[in-house]
């Protein structure tokens, strides 16, 4: 990372930090958005309800006339209107009519003829439905028809303003006799709608009637121009929407909308009243409705521009502190804060820059042996010492255009321009003379001691390759990277890709040695060994694979899918009605510490319907001298399921006679290497510790197996030791399991 990548980093945060910013004006936008829409809800809501409850006290109001009506007329059917003087009824009208402040009352019989009484223009008693306003003969002509009736709105010609007619049937017996109309000023409702609880004591309701002329206008409105006869006149409807808006009047339809007046955004709602094309037109301004939601809307637009401001603010100041570390974020970025030398990171650039130049250059991976046994000795604090002294060595010998790095403990990297064998050797030996004098001083009789790996014209992993080559040789102190090495990488790298679909496809074919009994000659098991057979036809043996597995850890995959195919091959035999043999297979130690080994094992032998005695789990003497304790813990487990367990290549190693004796297996398997020594090379010591051996493990209730039975003498001597099985190429190589199945397993076959 240079300091072009570290601006290119800072360019990114600042685009990081604007996107959040972005965020944030976004997020605030859709909550203003929200509470604005809530609001705008709200205030609908409210004047609906609003208005729907003075819709209510409107016919409660004319309930309250039609009941008196009714009852005027209810007294009229028990009296003799017919046979009355008409000048009598009139001055009875005239009375009515006092008490209750109509202004006109009025008797129509079914005849057309008529009473009629006026605060204030007196009585007539003979007055002519044809006479009166026709919106008042047609709610008098629906009244005879037995109905009550309410007249439009009309001018009255004898009282000043305008005027509507209640009008309810008077019956004699079934049959209507005759019609009481009562007219009224309109501004009876003006105390209801001028009330000043109207939406909170903010808002104002109106009456207009469907072609939107105000029948009743509150004197508390947010217009205050006077002369307004319609709801067209003023601020309320734009010219565009008046024909919509005349359009839904018609239709009875409630209108919710907005408009301006006086800088101020208003809402108005109509709700029709049900009654003549009636309509109560209610309206408030938005900050008197949310007069409670504004301060908070305003509170969080002011907390969002101090977060953006702050963000800002923050941007900046990171970015001129990034401006001026940026040196020492260099050096933490490219330098190893030890020794001071460059890392592995700046390393690979340089390297790469000359791959890219096709420059001449060499590189050296260096490392000391036992560097973790010098902390031991001389402690933590003289090993970052001693770093810091090679440090010094190297830099001293690098010449122009080569440079070096730490990668990690005590592995260094170096580019020199050299390309010949016999002069890098000629100066890694110098160099290592010139850190052995820097770095040892008083401590010279300790034996430091480096060795590298070289990669002409190369990268580090090559040289580290050729480095780890001889890292446990110590005749020798420099490899180059060759051929060899790199076929060998080549191949681990073709055999580690490739081994996961061999094992899906079934490339890892299952071998089996007959293992025999040295009495009778006769077949008494079986060891299943594995060959890679690779979709070309091609035969890789375990030394090509095994080694790798075993430090990659597929070897633990590898070795239950052989238990599998031993499973598999056990119930064919039990299938065919053969009578089978043990089988015996190989597990890793880490397939053997895995916490789930019990629980698979069992589900294969479930599965394969398989008696799990026919199988022996073979496991290595170096595992088994380790954590002795956990060891016999799993094979009690393994015995309690019904497994038998062996110990493979015994007298391989450095085998202990006391780990034998602890160890609670049930079967031990002599290395050949014991058996070649004591019978072809006549080691009579060899000889005698193997016959101990086998009276040893006898007496322990092991049962033992020779390996590498080559010949008769082999298979005799063991014989006569008290060996009971036998298993080598005397008797068979290793074969695949069908062959195995002809030679040994049919009737036929010699046992």
């Amino acid at each position: 990372m240079d300091e072009n990548k570290l601006r290119r980093l800072l360019t990114r945060m600042t685009a990081l930090v604007v996107a959040v910013c972005l965020i944030l004006l976004l997020i605030t936008g859709v909550i203003v958005a929200y509470s604005i829409r809530s609001l705008r809800d709200y205030m609908y809501e409210q004047m609906q309800a609003e208005a729907q409850e003075y819709k209510k006290r409107i016919f409660r109001q004319m309930d309250s006339d039609f009941q008196l009506l009714h009852s005027l007329a209810a007294f009229l059917e028990l009296s003799d209107v017919a046979a009355m003087p008409r000048q009598a009824f009139a001055d009875g009208l005239y009375q009515i009519n006092a008490a209750n402040d109509f202004v006109s009352i009025a008797y129509f019989a079914r005849e057309g003829e008529g009473v009629i009484d006026t605060l204030g223009y007196g009585t007539e008693a003979d007055y002519p439905l044809a006479a009166c306003n026709e919106d008042v003969k047609k709610a008098v002509m629906q009244s005879m028809q037995g109905e009550d009736a309410v007249s439009r709105m009309f001018e009255s010609e004898v009282s000043d303003g305008r005027v509507y007619v209640y009008s309810v049937p008077v019956y004699e017996g079934d049959q209507v006799v005759g019609v009481l109309a009562a007219s009224d000023h309109l501004d009876i409702f003006a105390d209801i709608l001028d009330g000043d609880t109207v939406l909170g004591g903010n808002g104002y309701i109106h009456m207009i009637g469907s072609e939107g002329k105000f029948l009743v206008r509150s004197e508390r409105s947010i217009v205050k121009e006077s002369g307004l006869s319609s709801i067209f006149d003023g601020p309320y409807i734009p010219e565009d929407e008046e024909e919509e808006l005349l359009s839904c009047l018609a239709r009875q339809e409630s209108v919710f909308s907005s408009f301006r007046y006086e800088g101020q955004e208003c809402l108005f709602y109509l709700e029709p009243v049900g009654l003549n094309g009636w309509y109560l037109f209610c309206a408030n301004t938005v900050s008197d409705a949310g007069a409670s939601l504004y301060p908070i809307l305003l509170a969080v637009g002011i907390a969002f521009f101090l977060v953006l401001a702050l963000a800002v603010f923050l941007l900046f100041y990171g970015y001129s502190q990034v401006r001026k570390s940026n040196t020492q974020l260099v050096r933490l970025a490219y330098y190893d804060a030890l020794t001071g030398a460059e890392n592995a990171l700046r390393f690979s650039q340089k390297l790469e820059g000359c791959q890219q130049q096709a420059e001449e250059y060499s590189i050296l991976a260096l490392n000391i042996r036992h560097f973790k046994f010098y902390n031991e000795i001389f402690g933590k604090k003289m090993g970052d010492r001693l770093l810091c002294d090679i440090t010094q060595a190297i830099r001293a010998d690098l010449g122009e255009g080569e440079f070096f790095c730490r990668e990690a403990a005590d592995l260094f990297y170096l580019l020199i321009r050299d390309t010949k064998e016999s002069s890098i050797r000629a100066r890694f030996g110098c160099m290592v003379q010139q850190i052995k004098k820097a770095a040892l001083g008083e401590r010279n009789r300790y034996a430091l001691s480096l060795y590298c790996g070289v990669a002409v014209k190369g990268g580090m992993m090559q040289a580290l390759l050729a480095q780890q080559s001889i890292k446990n040789t110590y005749t020798t102190a420099v490899a180059f990277y060759d051929e060899a090495l790199h076929e060998k990488e080549r191949r681990k790298n073709r055999i580690e890709s490739h081994m996961q679909a061999a094992l899906e496809s079934g490339e890892f074919k299952l071998f089996l040695q007959p293992k025999m009994d040295l009495r009778t000659g006769a077949l008494a098991g079986a060891e299943a060994l594995v060959r890679w057979q690779t979709e070309d036809g091609s035969i890789l043996y375990p030394g090509d694979f095994i080694p790798l597995f075993e430090s990659n850890g597929f070897c633990a995959k590898l070795d239950l899918y052989m238990v599998e195919r031993v499973c598999a091959h056990l119930r064919a035999w039990l299938d065919a009605g053969i009578p089978p043999v043990p089988i015996s297979v190989n597990q890793s130690k880490l397939l053997f510490y895995e916490g789930d080994y019990m629980e698979r094992l069992e589900s294969l032998v479930h599965r394969y319907r398989v008696p799990p005695r026919l199988i022996t789990l073979e496991i290595l003497e170096g595992l088994a001298a380790e954590h002795l304790e956990d060891i016999n813990a799993r094979i009690a487990q393994l015995h309690d399921r019904g497994f038998r367990v062996s110990m493979d290549d015994f007298g391989s190693g450095y085998s202990s006679l006391n780990t034998l004796c602890q160890l609670k297996i049930d079967e031990l398997k002599l290395d050949q290497g014991f058996l070649r020594r004591a019978s072809r090379e006549g080691d009579a010591r060899r000889f005698l510790i193997l016959e101990q051996i086998v009276e040893l493990a006898r007496k322990l209730g092991l049962s033992t197996v020779a390996e590498g039975v080559e010949t008769q003498e082999d298979a005799d001597l063991m014989r006569r030791l008290g060996c009971q099985y036998g298993q080598g190429y005397h008797y068979s190589r290793p074969i695949c399991g069908r062959q195995f199945d002809s030679q040994y397993m049919e009737p036929s076959a010699a046992r």
